[in-house]
């Protein structure tokens, strides 16, 4: 019996992927559908944009699209000349037979980066996991992977692979796109960025590439079954994607009283503290913002933990421990959890 479901989708809209997504994950929580690979390629030329990205522009600005996603990180390229995946699972652990002890958040993006690793591998790319969110090759990024666990459980890891597009490309794209400089990424060059075709000195077809993922991917969870999406399937991820795009979603932006503001530099990026402050000194309204992975209820959770509270460093510091303890909550890309507390605390 197949572990998993593969589907590979060549022409697939960001926001009937952001629907699918919500769909998917509801539907293998419940079991009513196996762990599923989605593997995809969209039409047009997009920016992604993480789900903690402050942004409250168009969609689209000098011929460049943006969508944002259902997980947190920085911000990559989409559409022509580049390859997605989505793996959803029930949990966290979900396949991975072989774990006797628990997975700590970092490892579990290491685990669930080994199938496109290996897929890389069979196409005669030695690509490596070499931590936080990049996938290497000769120490040149090639993918960036991320997750989220939401409020059931449920797990998406998702990983943009450069086809032939990268990084080097989505700079100069941002800058067209976003000329205020509202969403940040480092300045990418040959000597640190690099895509599939220059490395393969090659053309390569979504269909093989494709296979090749989803075999990498067989290689560590199992057997899989391939399918095409079925018209239910595609009605809901439809319908839920315009729902969530009517709702605004790509607009995330603070509250004019949020006037102090901090930003550190991350592991990944950057992160950035937006804080209000009552008549009487205490958090009224609190926002983390940035380049981060984390799962979505962490942070709200956060939020709602700071609000009507000191703006000292005690009572920030015991907001993100109330927070981060609680079990599921994580956060990754700020280092030790003593830089959350004093970017919070710092905000001025």
């Amino acid at each position: 019996m197949a572990a998993f479901d593969v589907i590979a989708a060549s022409a697939l809209a960001p926001d009937a992927l952001a629907g699918l997504e919500l769909h998917f994950l509801d539907a293998v929580a419940a079991r009513a559908t196996p762990p599923l690979l989605l593997i995809y390629r969209a039409p047009g030329r997009y920016l992604s944009l993480g789900r903690f990205h402050l942004y409250g522009g168009p969609a689209e600005r000098a011929g460049i699209n943006a969508y944002r996603r259902l997980t947190g990180g920085r911000v990559v390229g989409a559409g022509e000349g580049w390859l997605g995946l989505a793996l959803i699972l029930p949990s966290r652990t979900a396949l991975l037979i072989d774990e006797a002890a628990p997975l700590k958040p970092e490892q579990i993006m290491n685990r669930y980066a080994r199938g496109l690793l290996t897929g890389l591998r069979g196409l005669g790319l030695n690509c490596f996991y070499p931590g936080r969110d990049a996938i290497t090759f000769e120490q040149c990024e090639i993918a960036m992977c991320t997750y989220n666990v939401n409020e059931s459980g449920a797990m998406l890891f998702e990983a943009t692979l450069a086809v032939n597009r990268g990084m080097e490309e989505v700079v100069h794209d941002l800058e067209r796109f976003d000329p205020d400089g509202v969403v940040a990424c480092r300045m990418y060059g040959p000597d640190s960025a690099t895509k599939l075709t220059r490395e393969l000195d090659r053309d390569i077809g979504f269909d093989e590439l494709a296979g090749a993922i989803a075999a990498g991917y067989e290689t560590l969870l199992g057997a899989a079954k391939r399918r095409e999406l079925s018209p239910e399937e595609s009605a809901h991820g439809t319908y839920r994607g315009h729902a969530l795009a009517d709702s605004g979603w790509l607009n995330r932006t603070g509250s004019s009283s949020m006037t102090r503001t901090n930003r550190i530099a991350g592991q990944l990026g950057s992160i950035e503290a937006r804080v209000a402050l009552d008549a009487e000194g205490a958090i009224e309204a609190a926002m983390l913002s940035g380049d981060f992975i984390a799962n979505t209820a962490a942070i709200a959770e956060l939020e709602a933990e700071l609000r009507g509270h000191p703006h000292d460093l005690a009572s920030v510091a015991r907001a993100v421990t109330r927070t981060f303890s609680r079990n599921g909550n994580f956060i990754l890309g700020a280092g030790e959890m003593s830089n959350i507390v004093r970017l919070i605390a710092a905000a001025k």
